[in-house]
Parts: structure tokens; sequence; C-alpha cells
């Protein structure tokens, strides 16, 4: 009956996660854990959960915008050549790549909800660190922890909302991006207010008016405290808003089943559904079946053995062995608890992390884990080397007003306010691509179109908008095709994270994201650095190295699409 039902709506959004769970999808079951979720239904705390999720991607998109714009003003207050100041972004990717590995493994150790509300605290706290460096390189290493913070948002709030949601609403995870363009929008529009009037002129005009960069260029500085105080609120939000529950999948995968049945009968009283939730109905025994999750249920039983102190050898303290300590040697005691404080903080993480690692990178899940994190690098790659010198590029198309037309600081705002205006209508063109993008994850089974497929021709419609942008001339010709770009790529993003989570089992889920999310900051970490050299020898470069970028994620994505088709899938969504 569930099959039929997801037939007549296109809604198939169940996750992949073996042959087996493929075909008892195909037959309409689930776990009981499943049709309690689904029972619960879509109520006030999930949408709740998503707009408090939504924080997260929008705080991620709003720094990285932020430090696109600023990166011209930058280059003015510390006299950093062309070739170098792409260290700014790159540092930034750098940060969020240790963030993204850091955070989705914390996830799947701590669970959900410490990380999601830690995540934007962090965030907020670098951000006012970052206003009151007064060197280059002190600058990076701000805009580094600045990443480490924001980089865990996307990738573990994706995670969290997932495993709340009901099977066939999981599509509107991919609404979430909605808040990635607001994200952007909020940054383009802050500075809009703070960078104009409090900024020198253009390295590049030669006729620049004199200008004094520690007293008239400090508007980066007051666009990046103003976004920290926004993070700050996005912060206490999260902690105050709302009560929030553990995901219940993620209990019931840590053998914490009594707390994942309290916790759905919570949710449900919330929605204003009032029934008991039993032990029984949060089995979840389906992703524990069949030969490609065998490696990573191994690693994850290994991992909880470590973790209470065992190594297949025993447990590290046993009764008979905590005798034969000395009682009057407390300085050896003293020294083997700070051993077992960094073991538990330091190597447990790591040696979980490893071992969910090698499952992923094992079996079958071998070239579905290597696609998926290609192309998370590549798209990453192409979409930042043109997203970071955007208003860079803009900047020099713009043509500075002439001495004799008022004021030399009139002049100095005028030029700096068109490229800014041209950012802040780039952004909102951005907004519609999480609902368009909703849309088309909706919508693809009923063209008998897979996710993959629908991603990579989304893909290419970015990089041709990417192409059209460099061949065209005039205010309205340049305003249409980054308007293209803004819509094409918000909608590629939206399917891209929507996507991922639902290709990986519970117990990994936040590792496989999130290494995904951080492979994709090498990208982030690659583009501005190339960036800087490719506008120092020509600004088209730039666009011509991002359209080559989007054909290799279109490329990787047809393969992703091939490499999980099985004669045993009735239909293929990915």
């Amino acid at each position: 009956m569930a099959a039929a039902v997801q037939q007549e709506d296109g809604s198939d959004d169940l996750e992949i996660y073996t042959e087996i769970d493929q075909i008892s999808s195909a037959m309409g079951e689930g776990t009981p854990l499943d049709r309690t979720i689904d029972k619960i239904g879509m109520g006030g705390y999930q949408y709740t959960l998503l707009a408090l999720c939504g924080l997260g991607w929008a705080a991620d998109n709003m720094w990285l915008q932020a430090v696109a714009i600023a990166l011209p003003r930058v280059q003015v207050s510390f006299s950093v050549p062309s070739t170098s100041i792409g260290y700014l972004s790159a540092t930034t990717f750098l940060g969020m790549m240790v963030g993204a590995l850091l955070w989705g493994t914390l996830s799947d150790i701590l669970g959900r909800v410490l990380v999601f509300k830690f995540t934007l605290s962090f965030t907020a706290f670098f951000g006012f660190l970052a206003v009151y460096v007064d060197t280059f390189p002190a600058l990076c290493f701000a805009n580094f922890l600045l990443g480490t913070a924001v980089g865990g948002s996307m990738p573990t709030d994706g995670t969290f909302a997932l495993e709340t949601l009901p099977k066939r609403k999981r599509h509107l995870l991919t609404s979430l991006s909605i808040f990635f363009s607001l994200g952007s929008v909020i940054a383009a529009v802050s500075a809009l207010f703070v960078i104009p009037g409090n900024s020198c002129q253009n390295t590049h005009v030669p006729s620049g008016p004199p200008c004094d960069i520690h007293k008239d260029n400090n508007g980066w500085k007051y666009l990046f405290f103003l976004l920290s105080v926004i993070t700050v609120v996005m912060c206490l939000a999260r902690i105050f808003f709302m009560n929030l529950h553990e995901s219940p999948r993620f209990l019931v995968h840590n053998g914490r089943k009594d707390e994942a049945a309290s916790v759905l009968s919570k949710i449900a009283k919330f929605n204003g559904n009032e029934f008991h939730v039993i032990l029984a109905d949060v089995d979840d025994d389906h992703e524990e079946a069949g030969a490609d999750v065998a490696p990573i249920r191994r690693s994850t039983s290994q991992y909880e053995r470590v973790a209470d102190g065992e190594e297949g050898r025993g447990p590290l303290r046993s009764p008979s062995r905590s005798r034969t300590v000395p009682q009057s040697n407390s300085a050896s005691l003293r020294s083997t608890s700070l051993l077992m404080l960094i073991r538990r903080w330091i190597g447990v993480p790591i040696k979980a992390w490893y071992m969910r690692i090698s499952g992923l990178l094992s079996g079958e899940w071998r070239n579905r884990t290597l696609l998926i994190w290609g192309i998370w690098m590549n798209m990453a790659l192409a979409y930042t080397i043109f997203n970071v010198f955007l208003p860079t590029l803009l900047e020099y198309r713009s043509k500075p007003v002439p001495e004799n037309h008022g004021s030399r600081r009139a002049e100095v705002q005028s030029s700096l306010t068109s490229p800014l205006w041209e950012i802040v209508i780039f952004t909102l063109g951005g907004c519609p691509g999480s609902l368009l993008g909703a849309y088309l994850v909706d919508g693809a089974p009923r063209w008998n179109l897979s996710k993959s497929i629908v991603l990579a021709l989304v893909t290419l419609v970015t990089s041709a908008s990417c192409l059209a942008f460099v061949l065209v001339s005039g205010y309205f010709p340049v305003i249409l095709t980054t308007v293209a770009m803004s819509l094409s790529s918000t909608t590629m993003w939206s399917i891209l994270y929507g996507m991922t989570p639902e290709l990986f089992v519970t117990e990994v889920r936040g590792t496989a994201s999130g290494t995904a999310s951080a492979l994709s900051r090498v990208g982030g970490i690659i583009a501005p650095i190339l960036g800087g050299f490719l506008v120092d020898i020509n600004p088209s470069l730039v666009i011509l190295a991002s359209v080559f970028g989007f054909c290799i994620c279109a490329a990787l994505l047809f393969l992703l699409h091939w490499s999980v088709t099985t004669p045993s899938r009735v239909e293929n969504e990915y």
C-alpha cells in the first residue's frame, strides 16, 4: 500500500542503504522506526527544526559571501598583491574542511543536538576575533578559526533534520537551501550599508583619490562585526527558541531505544498527537542487513568497544588490574587518568573516524562514496572560483566616476555602490533556487529521471550561465547572466545537499556527509589561490576555469547514476 501511494504522488524519497532495503522499499515495507516517524507525521516540531537548521545554512553562506565582498577592501588595507589575496578565502575554506570533519564525526559520537548548538556559538566568537586583528596573516588565522566553526553547520544540520522527518517529506530538506541564499543576501545588504562610505578606492584604479587606510578603510571590519552580532542572534534562537530532542535514529543506533521512544512521544505531543511509543516501535534493523553494510556495522561495533575501553583484548581496566596499582603512587594514578582522558577525547574520535571511513571505502560502498566526494570537491572548486572573485570582477567592469564629478569621497562611494548593488541582485536571484530544487527532486520520478541526472542537467545550465557571463557586455546582460548563475547554482547545491545524506546509513551518515563537505572545502581552498593567479593574468580565465569544473561535475553525476543502478531496483532514484 505504501508503494502505491509513493507511485501516485511521485515522492519516493526512501534512503538507499542496501539491496535488501531497496527491495523492501519497493514492497512498501519499512522498519518500525520508519513507520513510527511517519505516524507522527510532519508537524510544528519538524517545521521549527527545519527553520533552526536553516540558520546554520544561512550562517555558512553569509560568512563566505562576506569574505568574498571584503577581499578587495582587505587587499587595500594590507597592501596584498592579487596573487596572494586568495589566501584569505583559502584559509577560511581550510577551516571549514577541518570543521566539517570534526563536527561531522562528533555528531556521530556525541549526538546531533550538542553539535547543533555549539557550531554557531564558536562562529560568533571567532567572527568578533577577526574584527580586531591588525595584520593579514593574523586575519587569515582568524578566518581559519571562523571556518572550523561555521563549516560544521551544514553537514550536521542536514543530518539532524533528515533523521527526524517522515520518509515522504524528506524532499523538504532541499528547501533548506533558501536559507543558504538568504545568508548571502544578508551579507550583501549589510555590506551595502557599511562598505561604500567606509572604504578606500580600488587598487586597480590608477587615479584613485588619496585615502588613509587606517581611518577610512574599516568598512570590511564593520561588516564582520555586524555579521557576528547576527550570528549571536542565530545561536540564541537555537538554544532558547525550542526544547530540542536528540535524533531518535541516532539514539536507536547507539543502543538507547528507551530514550528514542521517549523522544518520539514528546515530539508527537508537541505536534498535538497524544500516543505512547513503546520499544517495539523504534526497531530499525533493516540497516543491518546486506553485505554492503556489513563493513560499516562491524566498524561501528568495534568503535563501541573502543569507547568502552576495549580493543579486542578485553577491558583496559579490569578489577584485577585495578587492585595491582599501588595506592601510594598517586602521581602514577594522575598520569594514568590524564592518559585515559587524552585517549577518550582524542584517540577514540580519531579511531572512530578511521573505522567509519574504512567502512565507507569497502565493498560496494566504495564507488558511491568516491563519486559523491569527487562531485562535492569539483562542484565547490567550480562554484567558489566564480563566487569569490565575483565582487572583484564586477569592480573591474565598473567605470570610476570622473574626478570633476563631485567630491572625491562621493566618487569612491559611487564606484563601490554599483558593484555591491549587482551583488545584492545576484544573491536575491538565487533565493528561488531551493524551491526549484525541491520541485525538481519531487518531480524527478514522474519524469523517469534520477536525482543524479536532474542534478547533472542543472550543473550544465550553471556552466552555460558562467560562459555567458564572459561573452556578454553591458549592464543588463551582465545582470541577467549573474542572476541565471545564482539561480542555477543554488538549485544545484540544494539538490546535492538533500541527496547526499540519503545515500548513507545512520551510523556513518554524519561522517560521510561531513567528509563530503570537508572535501568540498578542499576545492574551496584551491579555488581562491588559483583564481588569484588567473585574475592577475586575465579575469576571464577565472570564469572559464569554473565552466570546466562544472562540466567535470556533470560527468561524475552521470557516472553516479550508472553506478547505483541495480537489476533488482524497481525505480532508480539516484
